[in-house]
C-alpha cells in the first residue's frame, strides 16, 4: 500500500482503537473496486482480531456495477450481517463499492435495529479515483464505461441525520446504570412526590407515576453536535466540509459528564465539552433554541437518556438551556439533599439537576445517525408546513409564554422546595 493509504485513527489512535473495541461499529467500506478496500478491511480484521467480521461482496461474486434491481446475492450478505449484529460482534466490516443508495439504506436500517454505530469510510490511496490504474488494480474486467458510472455515485458523500459522538457500548451500559439509580434515589424522595403531578398523565395516576417507565429509552445514547436532516437542513453541508469536522470522524474523544436533569418531558446527562470538542459545535446551537438569549456556546450539550411519551429527544437539549438560562440570571434552584452521586437541586416546575460530585468521563466515536428519521418527526414537519397563517401569528406569543413558564404534563400543585 502506499504510504498513508492506511492512516486512520481506528488504526493508529489509542483511545479510538479502546473506544472500538468496547463498542458494536459497522464499518461501510465505500469506493471504486481497486481503490483498496479489502486491504483496508483486511487491516481493520487484523488490528481487532478475535472482535472483528469481514463480509465481502467479492467472496459472493457480486461484480461492481450500477443495478437497476439489487443483486439477489446481497441477501447473504445481509443475513450474515445481522447474524453478526445478533451475536453482538464488536467490528463489522463491509466490504463493497457501496454506492447504492437503496443498499445504504438497507444497511443503515440494520445498524439502527441493533444499536450499532455507523463508519463510513472510503480508501486513501492515491489511485482511488483514477481510472486507467484501477483497470488494472481490481480483479474484475471492467470498462472505463462501467468504472465511469461507478464514480458518479461515489462523488455524493452521504449525509447523516445528525453528527455527534456515539457512546461505546461499555461507556452506555454505565450511563444507563447511574440513570437508573438516580430516578429510584429521586423517586424515593418526599419533596419529589409532593410535585409528582408534573409527571403523571392520563394512563397513570400519582400514585402509579414510576419514573423508569414514564421515561421511554431512545435508542444509541450519543452528544449531537450538529442535525443535519440528510443534507437539508441549514448549514449541513458547510458543516460535513469543514476540516475539523471531516479530520474528527472516526475518532474517540472524552465526554465529561457533569450532571444528570430531569424535566416532566425529558431525562438527560449534561455534557461539558472541552476546548476541542467545541472546534466541532455549530456557532449557533443554542440562538437556535433561545435566540434572544447570549448563553456559552456549547451549554446545549447533552446525552438524552429518556422522553416522556409524545416528547422528541430534540427537547432535552432545550430543557437543559432552561437551566442554563435559570443559572445565568442568578437562579442556582434549592438544594434538596446530598445524594451519593452528588448535589440535588430543585428549579421548580419539576425541573431537577443532580450536579456529579466527580465528572464522569464516558469514551464517544464522532460519527453520524443514518438511520431513518421518525414519523413523528415528519408528520411534525409536515404539520408546520401547513399551518394556517393566522396561527403562526400567535405562535411569537406562545412561544413566549412557553419561556416564561415551561409546560409540565399536569399544572403543579407543589409549593415547596
Amino acid at each position: 500500500m502506499a504510504e498513508g493509504s492506511l492512516s486512520f485513527p481506528f488504526l493508529e489512535h489509542e483511545d479510538t482503537m479502546a473506544a472500538l473495541r468496547e463498542a458494536h461499529t459497522l464499518f461501510i467500506l465505500r469506493g471504486l473496486p481497486g481503490s483498496g478496500k479489502s486491504l483496508l478491511a483486511q487491516a481493520i480484521g487484523q488490528k481487532y482480531q478475535g472482535l472483528s467480521k469481514i463480509i465481502s461482496a467479492d467472496d459472493r461474486k457480486i461484480e461492481p456495477a450500477v443495478h437497476s434491481v439489487l443483486p439477489e446475492e446481497y441477501k447473504g450478505m445481509d443475513e450474515e450481517t445481522d447474524s453478526c449484529c445478533k451475536a453482538g460482534t464488536p467490528v463489522i466490516v463491509l466490504d463493497d463499492t457501496n454506492h447504492d443508495t437503496e443498499r445504504l439504506a438497507r444497511l443503515y436500517n440494520l445498524a439502527e435495529q441493533h444499536g450499532y454505530s455507523i463508519l463510513i469510510v472510503e480508501p486513501k490511496t492515491p489511485w482511488k479515483t483514477q481510472l486507467e490504474e484501477l483497470k488494472l488494480k481490481t480483479h474484475w474486467s471492467l470498462s472505463e464505461a462501467v468504472l465511469t458510472s461507478l464514480k458518479g455515485p461515489l462523488e455524493e458523500t452521504p449525509l447523516p441525520l445528525f453528527y455527534g459522538w456515539f457512546l461505546t457500548k461499555k461507556c452506555e451500559d454505565h450511563l444507563r446504570k447511574k440513570k437508573e439509580a438516580f430516578l429510584k434515589n429521586l423517586s424515593s424522595l418526599d419533596g419529589f412526590k409532593e410535585c409528582v403531578s408534573q409527571f403523571t398523565t392520563e394512563e397513570c395516576s400519582e400514585e402509579e407515576v414510576n419514573l423508569e417507565q414514564y421515561f421511554h429509552d431512545m435508542g444509541v445514547l450519543h452528544c449531537t453536535t450538529k442535525f443535519c436532516d440528510y443534507g437539508k437542513a441549514d448549514g449541513a453541508k458547510e458543516y460535513a466540509e469543514k476540516e475539523v469536522v471531516r479530520d474528527a470522524l472516526c475518532h474517540a474523544s472524552k465526554l465529561k459528564l457533569s450532571a444528570l436533569f430531569v424535566t416532566p418531558r425529558t431525562l438527560g446527562a449534561r455534557v461539558a465539552l472541552t476546548d476541542e470538542q467545541l472546534k466541532l459545535w455549530p456557532a449557533d446551537a443554542e440562538k437556535e433554541v433561545m435566540p434572544e438569549q447570549d448563553l456559552p456556546l456549547g451549554s446545549r450539550a447533552h446525552v438524552t437518556l429518556g422522553c416522556a411519551k409524545g416528547v422528541e429527544p430534540v427537547q432535552t437539549g432545550k430543557d437543559l438551556l432552561e437551566f442554563v438560562k435559570l443559572e445565568k440570571e442568578g437562579n442556582e434552584g434549592e438544594k434538596v439533599q446530598d445524594l451519593e452521586q452528588g448535589e440535588l437541586r430543585y428549579f421548580g416546575k419539576g425541573m431537577w439537576m443532580l450536579r456529579l460530585s466527580q465528572e464522569d468521563e464516558l469514551l464517544g466515536v464522532f460519527s453520524g445517525f443514518y438511520g431513518k428519521k421518525k414519523e413523528a418527526d415528519k408528520a411534525e414537519e409536515g404539520a408546520a408546513e401547513k399551518k394556517p397563517e393566522e396561527e403562526k401569528e400567535g405562535g411569537a406569543e406562545k412561544e413566549e409564554k412557553k419561556e416564561s413558564q415551561p409546560e409540565g404534563k399536569k399544572k403543579s400543585k407543589c409549593t415547596l422546595l
